[in-house]
């Protein structure tokens, strides 16, 4: 037999079939032709998949640079700067002619995990639960005249896709939308509140409200004023001090007050109003330690400012001084 399938070349390689998917999409190994859909799955070509495999054989395993970057909400450049500074550890391995490029064993990404993941309640980086090139949120409602749900989910090696609820088949993004004809059941976008800053929820993932909740929020509020990061059993959500109207919701403020981990709100006529349960303080330093702590918040993370570098300090000592 000169070909494999796709689940035997995932199993192979080591990957999941959606790698492998993606692996034929960037030329690394080649689709077999089947335009007659003669054959239920897709089909590659045997000697390509078993020379990958000898190549991936002889490398360290481990995650790359743009997969760690996705992980932890950075960018890939800060985390090449990271490997170059020595913050993260990384094995050097051949890629193409004459270039090299890095592999982060499992026990350097725990390391890395635990200096530069994002924390429970840190700021909420857009590309954890938007992806721009497809205009798409995590947890967005999807249908079509197939499916009657469908989710924007992130898959284990964090592809964007979509979870069908009923029979919890994940599926490529690619599939949603060419062959079950997925379309999104609103809008995302919305103009975003001046930065006084926001409520936060932490909702449990098997609670009711939770995507009647997201529902709510995605249209009438928009990605520009939300912000949602998946934890490990729970979502967190930062919504922008503001207001919007609440009328026709499928659920009451008392359904999910209990979940509000910081912040005010209140109902007033029809109209969700958020309060954040920050307040601005001003506090005078030398200017020479305003200009490092602006260095420090650019080198840690560009999008990082300087008050919330500043409030991410603090808390460590504050942490430190009560354990």
């Amino acid at each position: 037999m000169e070909w494999y399938t796709q689940k035997e070349a995932a199993e192979i390689l080591g990957v999941s079939k959606t790698t492998i998917y993606h692996y034929s999409k960037q030329g690394k190994i080649k689709k077999i032709p089947d335009p007659h859909r003669l054959h239920k799955e897709a089909r590659y070509y045997k000697e390509e998949i078993d020379q990958m495999a000898a190549v991936l054989a002889e490398q360290p395993t481990g995650y790359k640079p743009s997969e760690v970057a996705k992980y932890l909400g950075l960018s890939v450049q800060s985390v090449l700067k990271y490997i170059q500074n020595g913050e993260i550890r990384a094995e050097e391995v051949p890629f193409g002619d004459e270039r090299i490029s890095y592999i982060i064993t499992e026990p350097a990404f725990q390391e890395a995990k635990e200096i530069f993941g994002p924390q429970p309640y840190e700021r909420i980086r857009k590309g954890e639960y938007y992806n721009s090139n497809h205009g798409i949120a995590l947890y967005q409602h999807f249908q079509s005249p197939l499916i009657q749900t469908a989710r924007v989910t992130l898959d284990n090696e964090m592809n964007w896709g979509f979870t069908l609820p009923q029979s919890q088949k994940w599926i490529t993004i690619e599939e949603g939308l060419n062959q079950y004809k997925l379309q999104p059941t609103y809008d995302i976008h919305q103009q975003p509140f001046p930065n006084k800053g926001h409520a936060t929820f932490q909702i449990p993932y098997k609670t009711d409200i939770l995507y009647p909740f997201i529902d709510y929020l995605y249209p009438i509020w928009g990605i520009e004023n939300v912000g949602i990061r998946d934890l490990k059993d729970s979502i967190l959500i930062m919504v922008r001090a503001g207001e919007k109207p609440f009328s026709n919701v499928p659920f009451s403020l008392e359904d999910i007050k209990p979940f509000l981990f910081d912040g005010i709100i209140d109902l007033a006529e029809d109209v969700f109003v958020v309060r954040s349960a920050y307040k601005k303080t001003n506090i005078d330093l030398p200017i020479s330690m305003i200009t490092k702590i602006k260095e420090l918040a650019n080198e840690e993370d560009p999008s990082l400012t300087m008050s919330q570098w500043i409030e991410k300090e603090l808390n460590k000592v504050i942490t430190k001084r009560e354990s």
